[in-house]
């Protein structure tokens, strides 16, 4: 398994995948605009390779080479604070090829270029909806700690109806 950073030519398969995330997810009851997707990780890689390099797409290839996950991150200073902190905007892997390794791979990788510009902390936000208790055990096991929750709200309820779906 091999982790690379993703280039041009790797946005029709990534397009692709993130289709296949984009329908096991809660973000299914969402439209999926393919031509938005493939312009903003185009964008994410235009600016991972500009001379600030505040973002980073990884991805995961399988010893064919076939892409199997992704990794996009960002690094900033927090809102209060001149100390940075990377983000992950985008994790996935493959339903068929998690417990590969992959997911790790991409996490050290992320955290090595987040190590590299000097950053503080890092963050990983879990709002897919899915195996969150797998996620959950996952991210301990490596270290990290809970510190709060996502949530989400259907506007088309009135606030204050009650436990949505």
């Amino acid at each position: 398994m091999k982790i690379r950073f993703a280039n041009l030519n790797d946005i029709p398969v990534c397009v692709d995948l993130g289709r296949c995330m984009h329908a096991l997810t809660r973000f299914a009851a969402y439209d999926f605009n393919a031509d938005r997707v493939a312009q903003n990780l185009r964008a994410v890689i235009e600016i991972g390779q500009n001379a600030h390099k505040t973002h980073c797409f990884f991805v995961a290839e399988d010893d064919a080479g076939q892409i199997i996950g992704a990794l996009i991150g960002g690094v900033e200073r927090h809102f209060f604070s001149d100390l940075l902190v990377a983000s992950v905007i985008h994790y996935d892997v493959l339903p068929e090829r998690r417990m590969s390794g992959a997911g790790l791979k991409l996490l050290t990788a992320f955290r090595k270029w987040a190590e590299n510009r000097g950053v503080f902390e890092l963050s990983v936000g879990i709002n897919s909806g899915v195996q969150l208790e797998k996620m959950d055990r996952f991210l301990k096991r490596l270290g990290f700690r809970q510190t709060g929750g996502n949530y989400a709200l259907d506007l088309s309820r009135p606030l204050g109806s009650g436990e949505s779906k």
